[in-house]
């Protein structure tokens, strides 16, 4: 249940869907009410909300201080014991080719994970991933790609039942226990992650890969700054990755006062 609300209100709280409901509550307010300047400003702020967000510049602003957290693992062999992939998103179309069914970000970890076993092959990969009601997880679907690149099963861990990463980082530190391992994940995800191994004292070294916000050593063309529904997808990674830290932050807080609460208790008793 948890879960489920976590991504209710995660996702009521991107650009697009926050938007659209402003932009309801004004149309409402014109068509119904007399309340004729509030609806004018709310539908301001829905014109801003989607421009801004569209906007190459503020994506990038959004997207890179995130991104540049950890530096890229620009060589591959490290004598590495483990390589974590942490899951993405994917739909089992039996009809389709395995490299058609997982997305776009799915496929930019895997690669990076294969890069990092072909230069540790001794490596054990683990993939993680529910199904989330599909028939099959986002670990067997990874584990299917993995053998069609001819990684002996002994050499596979799956972690079907990973809801997020907070899962995921629990299932995988029990797993990896000090050894030596990559963690491969997006960019933008990689603060986020490390921060939650790190709970369960491991440290896991970074792999990020699908970098969304690049530096070029030439000017953009003029047209690349029309807003676009590409730019906004690419300012609602980094939202949902500063919800994400804004969470976890509130949720320790919550706990260093349940603890503080329990030790004031506690003083008094004795």
């Amino acid at each position: 249940m948890e879960f489920i609300l976590k991504k209710w209100i995660g996702g009521l709280l991107m650009p697009l869907p926050l938007a659209l409901t402003l932009l309801l509550i004004s149309l409402c307010l014109l068509f119904f009410s007399q309340r004729q300047t509030l609806a004018k400003y709310l539908t301001l702020a829905s014109f801003l909300i989607l421009v801004c967000f569209s906007f190459l510049p503020v994506s990038y602003q959004l997207n890179k201080p995130l991104e540049r957290q950890y530096p890229p693992l620009l060589i591959a062999a490290h004598d590495f014991d483990y390589i974590l992939v942490l899951g993405s998103s994917g739909i089992h179309d039996p009809n389709l080719p395995i490299t058609s069914q997982l997305s776009g970000t799915a496929l930019s970890r895997f690669s990076e994970a294969l890069r990092l076993y072909y230069a540790n092959p001794n490596a054990k990969m683990i993939v993680s991933g529910s199904g989330f009601g599909d028939t099959q997880s986002h670990a067997q679907l990874l584990t299917t790609l993995a053998k069609a690149y001819q990684i002996p099963e002994q050499h596979l861990i799956r972690l079907d039942n990973t809801q997020d990463t907070a899962q995921e980082a629990q299932q995988m530190s029990a797993i990896i226990k000090g050894k030596k391992a990559a963690l491969v994940t997006s960019a933008t995800h990689m603060s986020r992650a490390m921060a939650l191994f790190k709970q369960y004292d491991q440290m896991p070294i970074p792999s990020p890969v699908t970098y969304l916000a690049k530096d070029t050593n030439f000017d953009l063309p003029a047209y690349t700054y029309i807003p676009s529904a590409y730019q906004l997808n690419k300012s609602e990674i980094a939202i949902h990755e500063y919800l994400g830290k804004l969470q976890r932050l509130l949720l320790s807080f919550n706990r260093k006062e349940n603890s503080e609460e329990n030790k004031e208790y506690d003083e008094t008793e004795h």
